[in-house]
């Protein structure tokens, strides 16, 4: 079963994406989904603040042309948790905001 998901963009090689920040519902069970469709480069996305990551996993790679999904949060306190988009040019740090 596909879980309801948020997409996030990467808008070049600069870990730049199309939502510096990103509102998650737990209670609805949402995922971000990063894509790097109609791109030439792919990025690594790291939850590796003092808070860590919402998910389950805390690196995600999102390969050229194509996605990848975070699965849906912990039971984490709704807040912003900062990540860090490693692209092959340069580095971006957005946030995901989980909510209840």
């Amino acid at each position: 079963m596909t879980q309801p998901h948020k997409d996030v963009h990467l808008t070049d090689d600069n870990g730049h994406v199309d939502q510096n920040d990103v509102p998650i519902s737990k209670k609805l069970g949402e995922e971000v989904t990063w894509y790097a469709y109609n791109h030439q480069f792919g990025a690594t996305i790291e939850f590796s603040s003092a808070d860590g990551s919402p998910f389950y996993d805390s690196t995600f790679h999102v390969p050229i042309g194509g996605s990848v999904s975070t699965g849906p949060a912990k039971n984490v306190d709704p807040k912003r948790y900062k990540y860090t988009v490693n692209g092959h040019g340069g580095q971006n740090d957005p946030g995901v905001i989980i909510q209840n």
